[in-house]
């Protein structure tokens, strides 16, 4: 093959290139490792730029060590630009193998899977995130195809419906998030695997033609399965149109290809949740709260609950499904017998992420597995896309009787009684979109065509002037829409938006781990009013305003789910921040201030080890029958201390429990000064201030960290007195960092004077600091002052940055 470098190509010859998989073989990786990955590079741009895509499996191995590597996705979109000396090419450490005495069957499996694929693998977590992960050959391609298609199609308004309305939804799911096109493609590639995903589990098709495979895009093919509205007309509906179906056709074979290669009977795990996180926003994933809640935790916490026939489960932020998944194991093992409708009407989700909906829909059609075939009656998965937290509760204390419904930037004000009926709201906004289709660019049918219409349709005579001219406003904006060619998913949003509506205390048990990112990180206006709206009405504000940053949503979640969605004798059990046990901006939830709930439990989960990045507890909590009543008893509340060291994050609850230690404790509320903490010492704690309190501040804010956290590059000196050092940024910042600073790397030589140690949060430990951070900055230590004028450390600055 032809190998491009610098100054010309050359020939060259893989050492083994067989089924899409390139290997390229050492005597020892320990020595010529880096060698072994430009060789590597050569031969991947040398099959590229022949026109063949992105479509391989590198491998570099010594017959010990094999690794599997890939290029980065920022380096994916340019391949063609790249010389064989410039790809970078990392290690996908969870895809790649180490032989050893122990492990010799394993190997085989894991050489089946990239040279022969003779046999159907089970499939589990890990080996889905590998195949489908973004280092994957599968990814990677399907990134490439999807991206040059979109570039394409961006000129057309309903691609522009689609990226405005996914950006407005996701703003509020994540706070804060990257809205890139890149992040839409990757959106894109998993909305389209996840579909194709579950078709194939119902169908076990391994080769889907192009009718079948529109089909199932656009979720017609559902219904042959005994499925309804399994797949929505979403931000990503735009795959299956006609002019870009027939370019995305390698898409959607490299998915189909790769997902017949594994068995789905008999899954143990939530196998989605590994590759939905690591996609679901690739430059973010590591965010406060974007890990998500291991399979034995989501089971113990469910163990918790009663499970009859007769109870609803509710998780109102259900991400992949991973609750819901953990339920219905549940009532199967208890009710082995109940059909797959009994078991879906006991389970629901909701979920702002367009992406999170489709995921959790399709990880508990995996759980209910070959039964909905034999479901007597056409089952519909209750899993919503809706703004958990805008339930018309909310809107009516704004607005009256009436909300604000936003189509496509013009409002409407309808009253509050569309929403009275969700059999008749789905079908009326159903008759209402079909009306606007017909009547495109033609004179708009007058209030009684319309109310004829509308009666015929729905075989329903009993609807009154005030919902029938809040759906007539509805038939108008979809037809304005539809004429600005602006129309695409305004059903799909406006259907799902307001559906907790009709959750109103339905439920017996709400069960989840809400989103732990704060109300500072909320950059939607329109959201972080609404926020504040409720953090007063549910009295979850804190009382110091210097707090209020610093609360985390999941307490708005955990008062508003607790009244609106739990019945009088329902309960709560959440997965939070272990903030909530000690910081001074949860203190209301502590005291029994906030709205909605009293605790019963409390579960400190700081010892378990590996889990979230930050530490975690799982508060339970009673709906409050009296809202005088809601502190914590002078006797204390009983809860669990868990610790232990798992072998891996995700395992079920059975592995898990035979490495966990549960301590049974009493918890409770103690004020010491103005601060309060849940305590398992049964003395009162003096009310005053701590004695050390006056001596801390407020720690420096260093930021961009890549300017200022250095390690030495060069060997370690005998000691840093008077010296210039050679430095470059730290590699350990680098996992953490953001765009634009992710992957800069500055070297130069500075002064050893200006060279110091700092702490974070990660490095402090009980009366102590370990392994602290060197960092260099522009200042002078004397008597604690800085001695640098402004215009002498601008000059500093010139001289050093």
């Amino acid at each position: 093959m032809n190998i491009p470098r610098n100054n010309k190509s050359r020939r060259g010859s893989a050492d083994t290139m067989f089924n899409q998989v390139i290997i390229e073989f050492e005597n020892d990786l320990s020595k010529t490792y880096e060698h072994a990955k430009k060789q590597l590079a050569g031969y991947l741009l040398g099959q590229f730029n022949s026109g063949e895509g992105y479509n391989y499996t590198l491998i570099v191995s010594d017959f010990i060590h094999w690794k599997v590597v890939a290029p980065s996705l920022e380096d994916v979109e340019n391949l063609e630009n790249f010389n064989e000396e410039d790809l970078e090419l990392h290690e996908d450490k969870d895809a790649s193998f180490t032989l050893k005495p122990d492990n010799v069957e394993d190997f085989y499996f894991w050489l089946d899977r990239f040279l022969f694929k003779e046999e159907k693998q089970r499939a589990t977590l890990k080996r889905i995130e590998t195949s489908f992960g973004h280092n994957s050959s599968t990814f990677i391609e399907c990134f490439r195809q999807i991206k040059l298609v979109l570039n394409d199609a961006k000129k057309f308004g309903e691609i522009q419906v689609s990226y405005e309305q996914w950006k407005k939804f996701l703003s509020i799911a994540y706070g804060s998030f990257d809205d890139s096109i890149n992040t839409f493609v990757i959106h894109t590639y998993l909305s389209v695997f996840s579909k194709i995903l579950a078709y194939g589990i119902l169908s076990n098709d391994d080769f889907i033609d192009d009718e079948e495979m529109e089909a199932v895009l656009n979720g017609k093919i559902f219904y042959r399965y005994n499925l309804n509205e399994f797949v929505s007309n979403d931000f990503f509906h735009w795959v299956h149109r006609p002019r870009y179906f027939s370019k995305l056709k390698k898409v959607f074979r490299l998915i189909t290809q790769e997902i017949s290669n594994f068995d789905f009977n008999n899954v143990d795990e939530d196998v989605l949740k590994g590759v939905y996180q690591e996609l679901i926003d690739i430059d973010t994933r590591h965010a406060l709260g974007e890990y998500y809640t291991p399979d034995w935790l989501c089971e113990r916490l469910t163990n918790e609950i009663e499970i009859l026939p007769s109870k609803k489960i509710l998780d109102p932020s259900c991400g992949s499904g991973s609750f819901l998944r953990a339920a219905i194991k549940a009532i199967k093992n208890q009710y082995p017998t109940l059909e797959a409708n009994q078991i879906n009407d006991m389970v629901y989700g909701i979920d702002i992420h367009p992406l999170s909906v489709q995921i959790a829909k399709t990880t508990v059609l995996i759980s209910l597995g070959k039964s909905i075939a034999n479901a007597k009656k056409p089952v519909r998965i209750n899993v919503i896309l809706a703004n958990t937290l805008l339930a018309p509760e909310g809107v009516q204390t704004l607005f009256g009787g009436e909300f604000k419904l936003n189509i496509d930037r013009k409002d409407y004000i309808i009253n509050t009684q569309v929403l009275n009926d969700v059999q008749l709201f789905d079908e009326a906004l159903q008759v209402c979109d079909d009306l606007a289709e017909r009547t495109k660019n033609e004179t708009k049918v007058d209030k009684a065509v319309f109310k004829a219409i509308l009666y015929k349709k729905l075989q329903y005579n009993g609807i009154n002037k005030v919902v029938l001219d809040g759906f007539y406003m509805i038939y108008t904006g979809f037809k304005k829409v539809k004429e600005n060619n602006r129309d695409s998913i305004w059903k799909f949003i406006i259907q799902n938006l307001y559906k907790p509506y009709f959750l109103n205390k339905r439920f017996d048990y709400v069960i989840g781990n809400p989103p732990w990112f704060t109300f500072s990180s909320v950059k939607n206006e329109e959201y972080q009013n609404t926020l504040n709206t409720l953090a007063e009405t549910y009295k979850v504000k804190p009382k110091s305003t210097a707090n209020y940053p610093h609360l985390e949503i999941a307490a708005i979640f955990l008062a508003y789910c607790s009244k609106y969605f739990l019945k009088d004798d329902g309960q709560i059990l959440f997965v939070l921040p272990r903030s909530f046990m000690n910081a001074d901006h949860h203190d209301n939830t502590r005291a029994g201030t906030s709205h909605g709930f009293k605790i019963t439990q409390v579960w400190d989960l700081d010892k378990v080890s590996p889990l979230f990045r930050v530490p975690s507890c799982v508060i339970i909590a009673d709906k409050a029958k009296d809202e005088s009543k809601r502190s914590i008893p002078a006797k204390g509340i009983k809860g669990l201390s868990i610790e232990g060291r798992l072998k891996e994050h995700n395992c079920n609850y059975e592995t898990a429990a035979q490495l966990l230690n549960e301590k049974k404790v009493e918890w409770y509320y103690r004020e010491q000064g103005k601060s309060s903490a849940f305590t398992n010492k049964s003395t009162k704690i003096r009310n005053k201030a701590n004695p050390y309190k006056k001596r801390f501040k407020q720690g420096a804010t260093i930021v961009p960290r890549c300017f200022y956290f250095v390690e030495l590059n060069q060997v370690i000196p005998p000691d840093f007195k008077d010296r210039i050092l050679n430095l470059k940024t730290a590699e350990a910042i680098q996992a953490n960092a953001k765009k634009p600073w992710k992957g800069i790397i500055l070297k130069n030589r500075i002064e050893s004077q200006f060279l110091f140690r700092t702490a974070l949060s990660n490095n402090i430990v009980p009366f102590a600091l370990i392994d602290t951070y060197l960092i260099t900055l522009p200042i002078i230590i004397d008597e604690r002052q800085d001695t640098f004028g402004k215009k002498k450390l601008i000059c500093f600055q010139q001289r050093h940055y």
